[in-house]
C-alpha cells in the first residue's frame, strides 16, 4: 500500500497515559545519546521540550548563554557560494522509480563543488515535530519547530551547538478547527514528567522565540578527534574524505561497520533498514565528497525494498522527490517499540543531488502514538546548510560545566 494515500486516515483514538508518554520521552533520550546497544534501532523523534536536548546528555557542555536567533549563513550541502534558491511551487508529478531518481540524482552529485575545509564544519538544519497538546478529552496536534546549528571544531576537539524553538502551528485543518473551537491559544503548557509541577516559563509557542540556547561540549577534548558518526562509529573528518567512492565497496564498509557495531542485520530486512540508517547518517550531516554522496545514492539504487514516493514537499514546503523503507513492522521491533510501524523516507533534488530531508510518518499508529492519524508526517529534519567555516562560533570559548541528567525537575 502506498503510505501517503493513508493521510485522510482516522482521527487520533484513545491517547495513551501521561506515564507511557513520558517514559517514551525518556527512553528516546537514552536511546540518542546512549553507546550504541546490541540490538540497536532507529527510532522515531518524540516531543522534547527546547534545550532539553543538552540537559539530557549527561555529558560535558557549554553553559547556557542567550544569544540573538541566528540567521541562515550562505551556501548549502557543503558549498561556500551564495544561498540556495529552493524551488517552492506547485509539484510536477513524477511517476520514476526509486532507483531511476536515486541514480540521476547519483550522477548530479558529480557536478557539485567539493566541501573543501576550515576550521569548523558547520551544519544547520530545522526539526519538525508533531506534538499533542489540549484539555483531556479535547486534544489535538502541532507541528512544533526548533532550528538548530552545530559547529565541529576539527583542530581543538570541541563542539558548539545552538538551538532555538521556530514555533508551531497546528497540524492539519481538521487540527486548526480544533485549535480555533479551544480558543486560538497562542501557548500550550510543556510536560515536564510524573510528580513534576507545570512551569509558567516553559510552554510550546506559536511564535519563535527571540533567543537562542548556545552550549559547548569538550567531551572529545584532549583524545583523538571523534567528529562525526555513522552508525556509532567515529570518524574524523580524514575518515569521512576517504570514505570509498565506488558503491560496492561503500555498501560492503557500511555492513562490516553494522557487524563491529551488532546492529541488525541476521536478516535480509534487517540488514536493509540498517543500511538505509547508515547512508542517511552519511548523506545528513558529514561532510563526505561530492563522490561519496553520489555512492551512497548508489548504495540506496540497489536495494531492496526502497520504494520511490514520487514528486514531495518537505517540511519546509520544498520541492524534491523521496525514497522511503518500512521500518518497526516485524514482531522483534515492535517488541521493542510498540509505536507501531512508521515508513522513513529520504527527500532529494533529483536534479541537482542535494539532501533536502528525513521523515519519518506513522503507518499504523499503535500504543503511545494511538493519537497520530494514519499515514500523518509525524517529525522531519529539514537540511538549510552543511559547510565549512573558518569563523568563530557563538561561545566558542564559553567555560564547560555539567549539566543534570535526564528526569529531574
Amino acid at each position: 500500500m502506498d503510505e501517503l494515500e493513508l493521510l485522510a486516515g482516522a482521527r487520533p483514538v484513545t491517547p495513551p497515559s501521561a506515564e507511557t508518554v513520558n517514559e517514551a520521552r525518556r527512553h528516546l533520550a537514552r536511546q540518542i545519546y546512549a553507546k550504541p546497544a546490541s540490538h540497536w534501532r532507529v527510532r522515531l523523534m518524540l516531543p522534547i521540550a527546547a534545550g532539553a536536548l543538552a540537559v539530557s546528555t549527561g555529558i560535558v557542555v557549554g553553559a547556557h548563554v542567550l544569544s540573538p536567533a541566528p540567521s541562515a549563513p550562505p551556501g548549502a550541502n557543503g558549498s561556500p557560494g551564495p544561498a540556495r534558491t529552493w524551488d517552492t511551487g506547485p509539484l510536477k508529478p513524477d511517476n520514476r522509480s526509486a532507483q531511476d531518481l536515486l541514480l540521476t540524482a547519483a550522477e548530479q552529485t558529480l557536478h557539485q563543488t567539493d566541501p573543501g575545509s576550515g576550521k569548523y564544519w558547520l551544519s544547520s538544519w530545522e526539526e519538525g515535530q508533531l506534538i499533542q497538546v489540549g484539555q483531556k478529552g479535547a486534544e489535538y496536534a502541532i507541528m512544533g519547530h526548533y532550528s538548530y546549528n552545530e559547529w565541529y571544531s576539527i583542530k581543538d576537539r570541541f563542539n558548539v551547538f545552538e538551538t532555538r524553538w521556530a514555533g508551531a502551528e497546528p497540524a492539519s485543518d481538521a487540527d486548526k478547527a480544533a485549535w480555533k473551537k479551544a480558543g486560538s491559544p497562542s501557548s500550550w503548557p510543556i510536560d515536564q514528567g510524573p510528580g513534576c509541577p507545570s512551569d509558567p516559563n516553559k510552554s510550546y509557542t506559536i511564535d519563535a522565540a527571540k533567543t537562542s540556547q548556545v552550549s559547548r561540549s569538550d567531551e572529545g577534548a584532549g583524545k583523538e578527534p571523534s567528529q562525526f558518526r555513522v552508525l556509532g562509529e567515529y570518524l574524523t573528518a580524514d575518515q569521512i574524505r576517504a570514505l570509498p567512492s565506488d558503491p560496492a565497496a561503500l555498501k560492503q564498509w557500511l555492513i562490516g561497520v553494522i557487524q563491529k557495531r551488532n546492529l541488525p542485520h541476521k536478516s535480509d530486512v534487517e540488514l536493509g533498514e540498517s543500511l538505509f540508517a547508515g547512508v542517511q547518517n552519511l548523506l545528513f550531516f558529514n561532510p563526505i565528497t561530492p563522490q561519496v554522496r553520489a555512492a551512497a545514492y548508489k548504495v540506496l539504487a540497489g536495494m531492496p525494498g526502497v520504494t520511490s514516493l514520487g514528486a514531495v514537499k518537505d517540511g519546509k514546503g520544498r520541492n524534491g522527490v523521496a525514497v522511503s523503507i518500512t521500518s518497526n513492522d516485524t514482531v522483534e521491533e515492535q517488541r521493542a517499540d510498540s509505536g507501531g510501524p512508521y515508513a522513513v523516507s529520504i527527500v532529494f533534488s533529483p536534479d541537482t543531488g542535494d539532501t533536502l530531508s528525513f521523515e519519518t510518518r506513522v503507518i499504523k499508529p499503535a500504543d503511545y502514538l494511538s493519537w497520530v492519524p494514519k499515514g500523518a508526517l509525524f517529525s522531519y529534519r529539514a537540511v538549510m546548510e552543511m559547510r565549512w567555516t573558518n569563523d568563530e562560533p557563538p561561545a566558542g570559548n564559553t567555560p564547560s560545566m555539567v549539566m543534570h541528567s535526564a528526569g529531574t525537575c
